[in-house]
């Protein structure tokens, strides 16, 4: 009777060890929290919030979400940025199928600048919302989801889809995209003030910005004086 007790032992550990790698495949790793500044809070896969810390790891199901006058840059894995501004929330999933990856950003409200590397073969980058269905092959600018989803594209080429019509337009660089619950969307020449915020989005705050000032002295030779400074 032991000996007949061996074979079953030997095939349960062999489904177990079949498991593991079919779990990760499912929940595999995203990515990691860069940089987390004021009231920034995550959710394993749905379970209780905590309060985030930089370098942790992020997997499939998990949501990152920031407080008032708060920020959170996401690093994924394959070096795209996710920049949270402040009262944002995401959730980040991924499926994996070999050596292809494919990502899905799911933006349930605020606003998330985003800097997104070329996508392989075979793989996909989205962002999501109630309404929208944004696909990034390589990427910069800002996603804003208040009701109406507003993309501005300062880089590369993004195709917006409403959820509602399946409508969708192109949206390249210096344009932007505005997708509505009515099942209405449009793509446009980006306004100055359009551009400047997806670039001010786009910021990890690491960068060092410039202050130009134009300086005159008493005999009214100009001259320019450049401060840089990081922002907090």
């Amino acid at each position: 009777m032991k000996h007949a007790r061996i074979p079953a032992i030997a095939l349960t550990l062999v489904a177990l060890l079949l498991a593991v790698p079919q779990a990760q495949a499912q929940n595999p790793v995203i990515g990691l929290i860069s940089k987390v500044i004021q009231d920034v809070t995550r959710s394993l896969s749905g379970q209780d919030w905590e309060k985030a810390a930089r370098g942790q790891t992020l997997t499939s199901g998990d949501i990152v979400k920031t407080g008032v006058k708060s920020f959170a840059v996401l690093k994924l894995k394959d070096n795209s940025l996710l920049r949270l501004r402040e009262e944002s929330e995401v959730v980040v999933t991924g499926t994996l199928r070999g050596k292809e990856f494919s990502k899905a950003i799911q933006v349930r409200q605020g606003a998330v600048g985003f800097n997104i590397q070329k996508q392989g073969a075979g793989e996909q980058f989205r962002f999501s919302s109630p309404t929208s269905v944004a696909s990034v092959k390589g990427t910069g600018g800002v996603l804003r989801v208040n009701g109406s989803d507003t993309l501005t594209v300062v880089e590369g080429l993004v195709i917006l889809t409403n959820s509602v019509s399946n409508a969708s337009v192109d949206v390249p660089a210096g344009y932007t995209g505005i997708s509505r619950p009515d099942g209405t969307v449009e793509s446009r020449v980006s306004t100055v003030a359009e551009l400047t915020a997806a670039e001010d989005a786009m910021r990890t705050g690491d960068q060092p910005r410039q202050l130009k000032l134009e300086l005159r002295n008493g005999q009214g030779q100009q001259k320019d004086l450049i401060i840089e400074f990081k922002e907090q």
